[in-house]
């Protein structure tokens, strides 16, 4: 099998590469950790290299392909024209900015550099073909290995909360659509350490009161990449980080029935913020804001009917622009997005191993409320503030992709961002509960 976006020499080059970055992860890994540390960066990059080669060789294009299409000319004409190509990768598209390029640089693809939430994975990859030799491949596993950042520090996150580092482990570092879904050129890899580091950096910043000016810098950079690429996870995001902030102090408060009494308050408070701050941030939303979100939601419906996703799709039913129809698609719209496909709805390799990760989670959950009552598990959340934001953000993202997208091989992408923490939510709920219990 061949591609025209790779040659013999990066296949040469790309072993180097790998134990470079091998060889600084070693040399910055925690040394109590660094065995763990280690496996997580290998899998990212092997992950990497399997994303990178079926998109190459399989599929021979993609989205993925066609960010580094637009990116290449970018660097050529940096090559030649330094300051002609910082001015047109710094600022948005123009006819201006466009006709410095050339058949000599080739041209950037228009509909990628002319839409700022794409264009913003070209001019991020544009930084990374400087130091790859405008190699696909070898920025890819570059790409991958910075974006370990938010991953790990979401294990650390997870690791410090409750001191296990078993499931800390598997929530943030091990799951397999993150591996490789997660890895590659795309929008998904980018906004899943951001949306990864951002929780971190509130997690260590406000509730525990360490204050760094270069993880402040990075929640910053994190939170622009997200509002710049996927806007719809910062709206996922939000709602459980106001939940999670106001009510880390009333969980503190040693009367159970002062926390209970606290709760209506707490949800009344973070409605009147979140809308607030969706209402602020209109514009940069886009058409992601909530009417646009539903407006959309009804067009890929009908588009479904045309059955222009070719059978690799799911109905979730006739959607009404009114709040009670909006509120009807709630349970099967997120029951999609949790856990679809499934193995019965498998139709190539991808959803195979995609249907088997949902079976687990699947499992996780039905495990959950078949050992121990509702009420429990309510109480519980409640009283952790970081599960509360953990379930309320997997609903939200969840909910958000299945009533918006119909097609189960874009699903498996955009969920990625939700998977670590509905498992680490489904997994130490678990753990918490069996300990109030006096369980082993």
């Amino acid at each position: 099998m061949t591609s025209q976006y790779f040659e013999l020499w990066e296949g040469l080059l790309l072993p180097v590469y790998l134990l470079v970055i091998l060889g600084i992860g070693y040399a910055i890994a925690p040394k109590q950790e660094k065995r763990l540390f280690m496996t997580g960066l290998s899998l990212r990059l092997g992950g990497s290299i399997a994303f990178a080669s079926i998109y190459l060789f399989y599929y021979g294009g993609g989205d993925t392909i066609a960010y580094y299409q637009t990116a290449q000319p970018f660097v050529v004409l940096f090559y030649e024209q330094p300051m002609l190509a910082l001015k047109a990768i710094y600022s948005s598209y123009s006819l201006e900015n466009y006709s410095f390029f050339s058949v000599e640089t080739g041209y950037p693809l228009h509909y990628i550099y002319s839409d700022n939430q794409t264009f913003t994975v070209s001019r991020i990859l544009f930084h990374l073909l400087l130091f790859s030799f405008n190699s696909y491949i070898i920025s890819t596993v570059v790409l991958a290995a910075i974006s370990f950042i938010g991953p790990w520090k979401l294990f650390l996150m997870f690791k410090d909360l409750y001191g296990n580092k078993r499931n800390a482990a598997i929530a943030a570092l091990f799951i397999p659509s993150v591996l490789f879904w997660g890895t590659g050129i795309s929008k998904d890899t980018i906004t899943l350490t951001s949306a990864t580091y951002l929780v971190y950096g509130i997690y260590y910043t406000f509730y525990k009161n360490e204050i760094k000016v270069s993880r402040m810098l990075g929640m910053v950079v994190s939170l622009y990449f997200i509002l710049a690429i996927k806007p719809y996870i910062f709206m996922a995001l939000t709602p459980g980080i106001i939940l999670w902030l106001i009510s880390s102090p009333i969980s503190r408060l040693k009367t159970p029935f002062l926390r209970r009494f606290a709760i209506p308050f707490i949800a009344v408070i973070s409605s009147v913020i979140f809308v607030l701050i969706v209402q602020q941030l209109d514009d940069v939303l886009g058409s992601y804001a909530t009417d646009q979100i539903i407006e959309k939601a009804i067009v890929t419906q009908e588009d479904l009917k045309q059955d222009y996703y070719g059978g690799n799709s799911f109905d979730i039913g006739e959607v009404s622009a009114t709040f009670l129809g909006i509120l009807s698609k709630v349970p099967i719209a997120t029951l999609y997005g949790l856990y679809a496909p499934s193995l019965l709805q498998v139709n190539n390799i991808v959803m195979l191993l995609s249907a088997l990760e949902n079976t687990f989670l699947l499992y996780l959950t039905l495990k959950l409320l078949g050992t121990f009552r509702f009420k429990r598990i309510i109480t519980t959340s409640l009283d952790h503030p970081i599960l509360l934001f953990s379930i309320i953000f997997s609903l939200s993202l969840a909910f958000s992709i299945g009533f918006t997208t119909p097609n189960y091989g874009a699903m498996i992408r955009f969920k990625i961002p939700l998977i670590p923490f509905f498992v680490f939510y489904l997994m130490s709920l678990t753990m918490l509960i069996k300990k109030q219990k006096g369980k082993p």
